[in-house]
């Protein structure tokens, strides 16, 4: 027993390196926070193949097949202006969002680092989300070469939610397997 709780030690503790996006990291080091290894500039770039447990990698058809199941669809695509307005929390977009069937779009908590009041926004948005389930599978993306979608999964997963998947390719990946999206509004931030 302490042997596999040794080598699951050991596992867990693997150098940033063996991971699939080091690659990314080797290259541009000041594209990524040191302390968490989230991506903290240019987030509209080709993103790995692949993203650190716990958090998964789904495709397009897995994807649809989650979200027939029950999974919460859960857009991160950042609002254009990037801001939202302080009395009332509502987001200031200049365009409406396309998304996927049902989704729930919670603008900018992608970004590498986020303000207390985005991680409490983050944190409120999925407990409305999952209904407080924290084992209620998730569905996180954004659009093709989308790093906030990464940022997203792996903070989700962080945060304890047991079942987080990364769709990589977002909303094109879903228009390109013949899927609908519809508008969808980005939900409020509590600025009481």
């Amino acid at each position: 027993m302490k042997r596999a709780f040794a080598l699951i030690l050991c596992l867990s503790t693997a150098p940033l390196a063996a991971a699939p996006y080091a690659e990314h990291q080797e290259a541009r080091p000041d594209l990524f926070d040191p302390a968490t290894g989230y991506r903290v500039g240019r987030q509209r770039a080709p993103t790995p193949d692949d993203i650190p447990a716990p958090a998964v990698l789904v495709s397009p058809v897995e994807a649809r097949d989650l979200l027939a199941a029950g999974a919460v669809a859960l857009d991160v695509f950042g609002a254009q202006q990037s801001r939202f307005d302080e009395l009332d929390g509502t987001w200031l977009v200049s365009q409406q969002r396309l998304s996927l069937p049902g989704a729930i779009w919670l603008p900018e908590v992608g970004r590498g680092q986020l303000s207390a009041v985005m991680q409490r926004y983050l944190a409120e948005g999925l407990t409305q989300a999952t209904g407080g389930d924290m084992a209620r599978p998730l569905v996180v993306y954004c659009v093709a070469d989308c790093w906030m979608s990464w940022n997203a999964a792996q903070r989700i997963a962080a945060m304890g939610y047991a079942r987080v998947h990364w769709f990589r390719l977002g909303t094109d990946g879903w228009l390109d397997m013949g899927g609908v999206l519809e508008p969808v509004d980005p939900v409020p931030v509590n600025v009481d």
